[in-house]
This record gives structure tokens, C-alpha cells and sequence, in this order.
């Protein structure tokens, strides 16, 4: 599973000068200097374990650092202390949590905070084989532990052991379990039957005997935990806190170890719930008063990688843990990965499955962090029925800002996931904070990401059942989720797309539930009418209208809870989109149609429409359900775009442009006017999945023009969309170009050769624009293209099939001559809808890990940067898939593409009297011969892998790789 934050931050928070660092920002301790070509890069320097937060937590606390305003959550327990989720659980569906965090012990009224634990990852699976002692030593897994009669005095045969190894569980230091400063120790885990049950006897304090060690009993037997620690160093205790689940098959022992390599989780649960964390009094998150249920679901060292089942599981144990302790539940899962093809994944189909199921739990789910791009909410985000949330960037963490603009003015964040096909996310919180974190951990407090702001709307949740319990009047889930929603705001220059109804207000949503409105539940769909290809319940035209008769869009709305008939009231939201002004829902599917008015559809850019329904017998209550469409009008670019703006703090720009089959690449390139600006540059494929080469660029002081090429190999027809973002705390004054190829490499072939082609339909080039100009002026002509050709590497292709849902190691043999590994994954069609995480993980000879590149979509790329010590080496690629329903389907299969860039590049010479530099007529083309590259060693089943380079005098570049056969 992919708990993806935006960066992975420490960061350094600068309060003599006022303010606190962005994350992402550059960070103050020195950095690696970066290799010339053909240099070794410098060996990955051993980690610096922080021993202090930070930022002190008093002064994270006075200052604001766990963001409580933006929702009124502050200004609601200061009116209503004891309103402060007490009697409700919360769910943390994650990455584990670590139980001995201060915040994360007691709730305000003093019971236990977290109630449970389980882990359906596996993660913690320790493999037990039944072992015979005898006298007071345990021989077992290389190890002699002495002092076994103190056990066998506590607990009769038979006895299991197994070994719980550092190695598997990633990189120092999370899987530094002891602190020594090493991921390489083996723990004995002996598991014996007690009078309360199986139980768990290790060596905790490393002294090789086991009689002055506890049995350690499951977590929700006596709340025990315990971590491994060194009689030689100041601390008793090692960095990771472990507790313990039991299970039995055919009365034999399973072991789950339950913890938190992540730290994901355990920031996550100190936003929604803790209580006086880090130990100071009235540092809180959301809703101290709350009690947790911590499920951990993901695999953290294949990088949080969900696995079969594991979000069914846990939604399920949730659900049946509260019904069986009649406690109201709020379930938060800070997880996303990106829709291939919205309204088909399976995932989404269960989690919509359960909120119907269980109408009295509320489901959070965070929107995903691929933004800012439309069409990007992940899933399960994109469930129905549950609650999505987007990210606010908070002010507070935006250091210095223009004079008169608020230092506490949020934006929404540029990494918040967008919607299009799903009419999500549907409110939007903060999405940065300063929460709890693991021992090994310390000094990143400070994350952000969708993850962060879902369990701020989690807590909020919390907050606003326990008023309604201590008023005797428990809320439905969707009473609870329309509240929020009612009470929300947008800001005024965003779509629905960018952050849903907004912003809620706990206060307004309290006065919501008093008032005694109620929600119903509704499922809407979108006809597959004119240009619409949406499957869902957001009318998506991402192509533009198909015809100037494109004008009717269709919704079917069902009643799916069993309401009874309603009228509603239809407004919209821009005079381009009409609706009826009545509806009439009575037991059966009602449509509705609205109207386009094409001639306000023109000028090119985003346009969305809102039609809301209100309940006619109760305006108040707000819009019952929406119905959002979403038109996109292409540039199209017969000749280079240019354009110049300006850009307020936080705000964005968006681009479309129209890319037809036969453009061999595209070009996008963004300058930044004042060198001490800065700002982003973000490319999105037409499906909405961030550009696969690469899809962001930041300009700075540093480089004040950024580009990104599409490479004609990774063309994909249709439209592309480009996003300019100006920081959180500053403006922005911009120039953005973008232009096709004049000129394109169609072909890569023996020899090498290459073949290239004059568009047809060549784009008028521009001169006074300057649009890409090559930099030479040697040319006779403005209209000559120069083509170079490189040996970079090498490259090959395999088919890998795996059985079921066991993880798939396949062997790469690394020259000495290679810098990275890039590694392309395409799975089938239709098989990324059936998964929830597709793992992608390096390890080196020895099983150590080098990288992760878990996929985000059915297809994904990653680069690996290679160290010295891994050249000359076989690594090993591992393959792990974890499906949505219970049980893997037999065997899976995946296209795999392993690129190996070389560390020195070697340029090709021209063969015979062939050129270079070539002028061609619209439409013709002419073939190229290069010499062949010198020979390289290379793996079995690897050829060169060639770069072909056209670059006209005036116009877009054309890249191409391909392979020498």
C-alpha cells in the first residue's frame, strides 16, 4: 500500500526568523555533491539519527503547528470541551502505530487510547516450527539462550520458535530494531501456551537469557508490548515499540508482530486523536477525547505496499470490534493510488459495498497526492459514500509572505489529487502537520500529503459524534458526512474539481445535526452522451465536445437507502450549463437532463458546471447531491502556444493541449521572469496519470527556465495537460511555451539507423517568439533539423508471471559500466482495477534494499540510482501484488522493461556520406545511418540501447530511445 506523502521530510522549522520551513523546501544540512558523467557518485552516507523533535514541542504547539483553526475544530472544544470525541473509535487503517508515544497512551478522561491492534499486512509474520528442549538451554536459528527453565515452569509443551530477522523489514533506521546502527540481527521468538493464552518470550535485553524476560501476551489480552534494547547505551528501550497478535490454525500458534516501520500511521493517529503528545499538556490533535483501533495494512519496507485483502479484513474488523463494544466508529484510511479507469476498480466496489452495509460507520479516505492535475483522485478515494478528502497547504508552515496577505492564509495544496470522471474530493483540510512519530524517527514530525488531511475530517467526525452522544442522539454516517459538507467553503477562485463543497466548519456542522436535517443517499451516473467518457457520477469531457451537437448530458440518480419520495430544487452554477428547475424522485431512477450553451465553450481552458438539488422541503439542509460536469477545450498547437502571466501566493494555471497520433513528442517549457521567483511546471498524460518521464519541474534562483519533453516512445495521443503553480508564499511572473516536433524520429533500427519525417502538417514556426531556438547559428537554414545518435545503455524486455499473490524475484546482472536502473511495469488491461498496490522493489546480493518504486497506475516507471558497490553485482527485482477481494486470482502476469543507462554515453559518428544536418518537404522523410557503438559487456538478453536527437534551428526538440537489434 502507498501511504505517499509529499516528499519525505525532517524538516528544519526556522522560528527565529518568524516562520517554519515549507516541506520540500531545501534543506539546511549539507548534500552529496552530484557526480560529473562518468563519475562514480558518492557512496549513500550512513543515516544521522536525530535525538530531539525538530521543533520543540512546546513551541510547535504555541505556534500552531498541528493545524486546528481552518476547520473551527480550536474555537468547538473551547465552547464544548467534553465534546471532544469521547465514546467514539476511530480506525487508523495503516501503516501500524507505535504504542509508546506520549499522546497515544491515555484519552482526557483517562481510559486507554488505543483500545487494539491487528496486522493483516503480514509484515510482522513470523514462520514457527514446533522445537524440542531440553534442560535450561534453547538452541535455535544459530542462537544459544540460556534460562529456559523459567520457562518451562510458566508453561508446558510444546513449544514454538521462529526467528524475527531486521533485514526484510528496509533501510536503518526504521529496521534498526535495537539501535545499533545495523538491519542485519536475528531475534529468537519463542511462543509458548499460558494460562492466558499463547504467549511470546524473546530476548529484549540482548543478554542472551531468557529468565528475566515476560511472556508477552496478545494486545488485546493485557495491552503488552515490549521493544528490544542494549544494556551498553543510555536508553533501555530500542527505537521501535512491538505489541503482539495471536492466532490459531489446526491448534497451532500464528505469530503477527504489530508495529510501525513506517511512522506514517503513528502520524496519522496523533493528528486525528492524541492527546497530550510529546508529552505537553493541551498538545492535541482533532479529537483527544477519541479511542483507537490502530489496523495495520500495509507492507512498509516494499514501500507501504497494501497486500491481498488487507483493507477487507481490517474494514471488517473494525466494523465487527465496535458493533461488539456498541461503540460508534469512524474509519480513516490515508491511502491512494491512481484510477486507471475510474468506477472499475474493485476496491471502490467494496468500500461502496460496506458504507451501505454499515450505514452507521463514517468512511474517510484521503484523495491522493497526484495532483495538481484534473482527473487524479485515487483510489479507494473514489468509492461512493464515503468521504474524500483533499489537502489544504496550512499558512502556517509558508514562512515570510507579501505584505498584506494573512501569515495563517491557507491554499490548497499543489500535490492534492483533483477531480473529473468522479465528482470528488468532496471536502478539503489541512494537509501538513507537526504529529507523533516513532523513536527512530525523530526529527520528522513534520509531514504532509491527502494522508494528513483525512484524518483531520476523521477527528472532526469524532468531535461531532460525541456532542450528538452526550445529547442522546447518535448521528447515521451520512447525516454526519452531509453535515460536513453543508457546512463547507470553497474558495472563490477554485472549481468543484480542486476541493469539492471546501473547507467544513465543525461549529456550522454541529448547528447542522441540532437543526434536525437529514440526508439521503443517493447513487448518480453520468450517460454516456456526446464527448462524455466518465463511468462515474462526474459528466468528463476531456476531449472537448465531440460536435457542435454535443449539448445534452444525462444523469440517473436512484434512492438507495430506502427514502421516501422527495422534490429538489436544481440550480446551477454557470450560465454555459442548464438545468430543469424541479425533480421528482419517487421509489424508482429519475433523469435529469441538462444543456451546454457551446458558444460560451470556446476559448480554450477548463470549464466546470454544478447543477445542485436541494431538498424542497428543507432549503436549509443545502444540496442533497451534485451533479458536476466538466469540459476541456484543447489548444491545438498548429502552431507553438505562448503566453505570459502572473500569479497570485498558492494559485495555479492549467493548459491543455491537443496532441494528435502522428506528433512524435511534445514540448512544454516554462521561464520564470524574476530570478528570485519561483514556481512549478507540471505535465499530465491524457489519462490523467502524472507524465511518466518525469512530471515535475521547479524553477528557482538556480534555473529560471524548466522544461519537459515527451519522448516519442512515450507519446500517448490526446490531450495533455500542463499546470503552472506558484509557491504557497509568493508570486509568480511566468512565460510557458509549448509546441510539437517540426521534425520526428519514427524509427530506431539495425545499423543503428533511424528514420526521420517532416510532419505534414507542420506547425507554423514562429520567429519573433524564440520558441525553442537551437543554439548554434551555423545553420543555412531556420528550417534544418540536426540529428544526433547515442549509445546510453541497454535495455530488454521480459515477460514476468507470478503465481497468485507471492512476490516474483527476478535476477538483473549490473555491469560495471552501468549509473541507474530504470524499470518500466505495464500490467494487462484491466488487471490494475482488480489490485490495490503492485510492489516494485530492488534488493542487492545480500537481500538488502536498495530502492522502492511501488506503481501508482497500471503502468509505472522508476529509476534507480546506482551506488558503487551494486555495479558488477546481480541485484534482484522483486514483483509483489496485493489484490482488493480476499482471495489472488492464480497467476498474474506483467510486461517488464529494464533500461541500463551507462555512466559515460557514447556519441555516434554518421556512417559513410550521410549527414547530419537534414531539410526535408512537409510529409517526406529519409533514412540515417550511424556507425555501430563499441562493443559493451552486456547481460544476457540485453542489446544497446540507442537515443536519437533531432533538434531543428527553430522549433521543439524530438527525442527518441529505441533498441540496436
Amino acid at each position: 500500500m502507498q501511504f505517499k506523502e509529499y516528499g519525505a521530510w525532517a524538516l528544519l522549522v526556522v522560528l527565529s526568523a518568524g516562520a517554519c520551513a515549507k516541506p520540500g523546501a531545501e534543506s539546511q544540512e549539507p548534500t552529496p555533491t552530484e557526480a560529473a558523467d562518468g563519475a562514480d557518485p558518492e557512496e549513500e552516507p550512513a543515516p544521522r539519527r536525530r535525538s530531539e523533535p525538530s521543533v520543540e514541542p512546546r513551541v510547535a504547539n504555541l505556534v500552531g503547528l498541528m493545524p486546528l483553526s481552518s476547520t473551527g475544530v480550536d474555537e468547538f472544544l473551547q465552547r464544548h470541551p467534553t465534546w471532544d470525541g469521547r465514546g467514539v473509535l476511530i480506525g487508523i487503517l495503516d501503516s501500524g502505530l507505535d504504542l509508546d508515544l506520549p499522546g497515544l497512551d491515555q484519552t482526557t478522561t483517562g481510559e486507554p487510547k488505543v483500545l487494539d491492534v491487528r496486522d493483516f499486512s503480514r509484515e510482522g509474520r513470523i514462520e514457527l516450527e514446533l522445537i524440542t528442549v531440553t534442560g535450561d538451554t534453547v538452541y535455535f536459528g544459530g542462537q544459544t539462550l540460556s534460562g529456559f527453565g523459567r520457562v518451562a515452569a510458566l508453561a508446558s509443551p510444546p513449544y514454538y520458535a521462529g526467528i524475527f530477522r531486521e533485514l526484510p523489514l528496509g533501510k536503518v533506521p526504521a529496521a534498526d530494531l535495537n539501535g545499533n546502527n545495523n538491519n542485519t540481527d536475528e531475534f529468537v521468538m519463542l511462543v509458548v501456551r499460558t494460562v492466558s493464552g499463547w504467549a511470546l518470550i524473546t530476548d529484549v535485553d540482548n543478554d542472551g537469557r531468557l529468565d528475566d524476560e515476560a511472556p508477552i501476551h496478545d494486545y488485546s489480552v493485557a495491552s503488552e508490548r515490549f521493544s528490544y534494547g542494549l544494556k551498553d547505551e543510555e536508553r533501555d528501550k530500542g527505537l521501535m515499540t512491538i505489541a503482539v497478535n495471536f492466532s490459531e490454525v489446526d491448534g497451532r500458534p500464528v505469530l503477527d508482530l504489530f508495529f510501525d516501520n513506517s511512522a506514517h500511521g503513528s502520524h496519522v493517529a496523533g493528528i486525528a486523536a492524541g492527546h497530550n503528545m510529546f508529552g505537553r499538556k493541551g498538545f492535541n490533535g482533532v479529537a483527544p477525547g477519541a479511542q483507537i483501533l490502530a489496523i495495520k495494512i500495509s507492507n512498509n519496507a516494499r514501500g507501504g505496499l497494501s497486500v491481498t485483502g488487507s483493507m477487507l479484513r481490517a474494514m471488517n474488523y473494525a466494523a465487527d470490534y465496535a458493533q461488539q463494544r456498541g461503540m460508534p466508529l469512524i474509519l480513516n484510511m490515508s491511502f491512494g493510488v491512481g484510477n486507471e479507469s475510474e468506477g472499475e476498480a474493485a476496491i471502490d466496489s467494496l468500500v461502496t459495498e460496506f458504507a451501505l452495509k454499515h450505514p452507521d460507520v463514517l468512511f474517510v479516505i484521503s484523495a491522493g497526492n497526484e495532483g495538481p492535475g484534473i482527473s487524479t483522485i485515487g483510489f479507494p478515494g473514489s468509492a461512493e459514500h464515503i468521504l474524500s478528502v483533499c489537502a489544504l497547504y496550512p499558512g502556517v508552515f509558508s514562512g515570510s509572505r507579501p505584505a498584506g496577505l494573512a501569515i495563517d492564509a491557507d491554499v490548497i495544496a499543489d500535490f492534492s489529487a483533483r477531480g473529473g470522471e468522479t465528482a470528488k474530493p468532496d471536502v478539503c483540510a489541512p494537509g501538513v502537520a507537526f504529529s507523533n512519530v516513532p523513536r527512530w524517527n525523530l526529527g520528522g514530525e513534520i509531514s504532509g500529503g491527502t494522508s494528513m488531511a483525512a484524518p483531520q475530517i476523521a477527528g472532526a467526525a469524532a468531535l461531532l459524534q460525541s456532542a450528538r452522544l452526550q445529547a442522546n442522539r447518535a448521528a447515521r454516517a451520512t447525516d454526519l458526512r452531509q453535515a460536513l459538507i453543508a457546512s463547507a467553503r470553497r474558495y472563490r477562485h477554485a472549481t468543484f474539481l480542486d476541493m469539492g463543497a471546501g473547507v467544513p466548519n465543525v461549529n456550522a456542522a454541529h448547528e447542522w445535526l441540532v437543526a434536525g436535517h437529514q440526508a439521503g443517499v443517493y447513487s448518480i451516473r453520468a450517460q454516456p452522451d456526446g464527448g462524455n467518457t466518465s463511468l462515474m457520477e462526474g459528466a468528463y469531457r476531456r476531449n472537448g465536445l465531440a460536435s457542435p451537437a454535443d449539448t445534452l448530458q444525462r444523469f440517473v440518480i436512484r434512492s438507495v437507502a430506502g427514502q421516501p419520495a422527495a422534490r429538489f430544487l436544481l440550480r446551477s452554477d454557470q450560465r454555459w450549463l442548464r438545468a430543469p428547475e424541479v425533480l421528482e424522485l419517487s421509489g424508482g431512477p429519475a433523469t435529469v437532463e441538462v444543456t451546454y450553451n457551446t458558444r460560451r465553450l470556446r476559448t480554450p481552458g477548463l470549464y466546470v458546471g454544478t447543477v445542485y438539488a436541494t431538498p424542497a422541503s428543507d432549503t436549509l439542509a443545502g444540496p442533497a447531491f451534485r451533479l458536476v460536469n466538466t469540459i476541456v477545450v484543447p489548444q491545438l498547437l498548429n502552431q507553438p502556444f505562448v503566453e505570459g502571466r502572473d500569479l497570485g501566493p498558492g494559485r495555479f494555471q492549467r493548459y491543455f493541449f491537443a496532441v494528435p497520433e502522428d506528433a512524435g513528442g511534445l514540448t512544454v517549457e516554462m521561464e520564470v521572469r524574476y530570478r528570485t521567483q519561483r514556481g512549478s511546471l507540471f505535465l499530465f498524460e491524457p489519462s490523467g496519470q502524472p507524465f511518466r518521464g518525469g512530471s515535475k519541474e521547479e524553477a528557482s534562483a538556480g534555473s529560471n527556465v524548466v522544461r519537459i519533453e515527451v519522448r516519442g516512445e512515450d507519446l500517448i495521443p490526446g490531450v495533455y495537460e500542463a499546470v503552472v503553480a506558484a509557491p504557497d508564499n509568493s508570486a509568480l511572473s511566468y512565460d510557458i511555451r509549448a509546441a510539437l516536433p517540426r521534425y520526428t524520429v519514427d524509427q530506431i533500427g539495425t545499423g543503428p539507423s533511424a528514420v526521420i519525417r517532416k510532419r505534414a502538417d507542420v506547425p507554423e514556426l514562429i520567429q519573433d517568439a524564440a520558441v525553442f531556438q537551437r543554439s548554434d547559428s551555423s545553420a543555412n537554414t531556420t528550417d534544418d533539423v540536426r540529428v544526433t545518435a547515442t549509445d546510453i545503455g541497454a535495455v530488454t524486455t521480459i515477460t514476468v508471471s507470478g503465481t497468485g499473490d507471492t512476490p516474483k524475484l527476478l535476477p538483473v546482472e549490473v555491469p560495471e559500466w552501468t549509473r541507474d536502473m530504470i524499470v518500466d511495469v505495464r500490467l494487462p488491461d484491466g488487471a490494475w482495477n482488480q489490485l490495490t498496490d503492485f510492489g516494485v522493489t530492488l534488493f542487492d546480493s545480500a537481500g538488502a534494499q536498495i530502492d522502492i518504486g511501488p506503481l501508482s497506475f497500471g503502468f509505472g516507471r522508476h529509476e534507480f540510482e546506482l551506488s558503487r558497490r551494486h555495479r558488477g553485482k546481480t541485484l534482484q527485482l522483486e514483483f509483489f501484488p496485493g489484490y482488493a477481494h480476499l482471495q489472488p486470482p492464480p497467476s498474474w502476469q506483467a510486461e517488464v522493461t529494464i533500461y541500463l543507462i551507462a555512466r559515460a554515453p557514447a556519441k555516434l559518428d554518421a556512417a559513410g556520406a550521410d549527414t547530419t544536418a537534414v531539410v526535408l518537404d512537409p510529409g517526406e522523410s529519409t533514412g540515417l545511418q550511424f556507425l555501430p557503438p563499441e562493443t559493451r559487456a552486456m547481460p544476457d538478453g540485453f542489446v544497446p540501447l540507442i537515443e536519437v536527437v533531432a533538434m531543428p534551428a527553430g522549433g521543439a526538440p524530438m527525442t527518441r530511445w529505441g533498441r540496436l537489434n
